[in-house]
């Protein structure tokens, strides 16, 4: 009977330290899965700041982004080009976000505002214009298009303020 009750006490306290380890490689896996959300936010953020700070510091990249949502035709063939890198790399990153919402590493708040902002950059002329030649994953065609329905789709550039007729006005 002595022998019982210690291999029964001891088969409890076993039992209970797995049961402490899982709690603790449980209490590691949502701190580890924070983390990677945080990351991810972080990189996307930094992804996007770069385009805005190219824009920002090169009135020419300025031009061209403006000019190019809003008049293409204006464009010379190395504006158009600009424009084509500028919006790959803005894309890349909307890409970026799409990925990480799908799986579960942003939030359907952070998906939902740069779904709008990527319909709003498509709903432009220039937009329209880069994305016939240019190829985007149908799940993310299929993702925006009850936001870029609900967006109402371009209305010229924020402000309201008239583009200029071609980069070569402004530099």
């Amino acid at each position: 009977m002595g022998g019982d009750r210690v291999s029964n006490a001891l088969s409890i306290g076993a039992n209970l330290a797995v049961l402490a380890g899982l709690i603790f490689v449980g209490i590691q896996v949502r701190d580890g899965r924070a983390a990677a959300e945080a990351q991810v936010a972080d990189g996307v953020t930094d992804g996007f700041l770069e385009l805005n700070l190219a824009a920002v510091a090169d009135p020419g990249v300025a031009c061209v982004v403006i000019v190019g949502l809003e008049s293409p035709g204006n464009l010379t063939v190395l504006e158009a080009a600009r424009f084509s890198a500028f919006m790959r790399g803005l894309f890349n990153q909307y890409l970026r976000v799409h990925r990480a919402y799908r799986t579960g590493l942003l939030d359907q708040e952070y998906w939902e505002g740069a779904a709008a902002e990527a319909a709003w950059f498509m709903s432009t002329p220039g937009g329209k214009a880069y994305f016939r030649e240019n190829w985007l994953p149908p799940s993310f065609l299929e993702a925006i298009a009850p936001i870029a329905g609900a967006t109402g789709g371009s209305k010229g550039l924020a402000l309201g303020m008239k583009p200029p007729a071609s980069c070569e006005q402004v530099q």
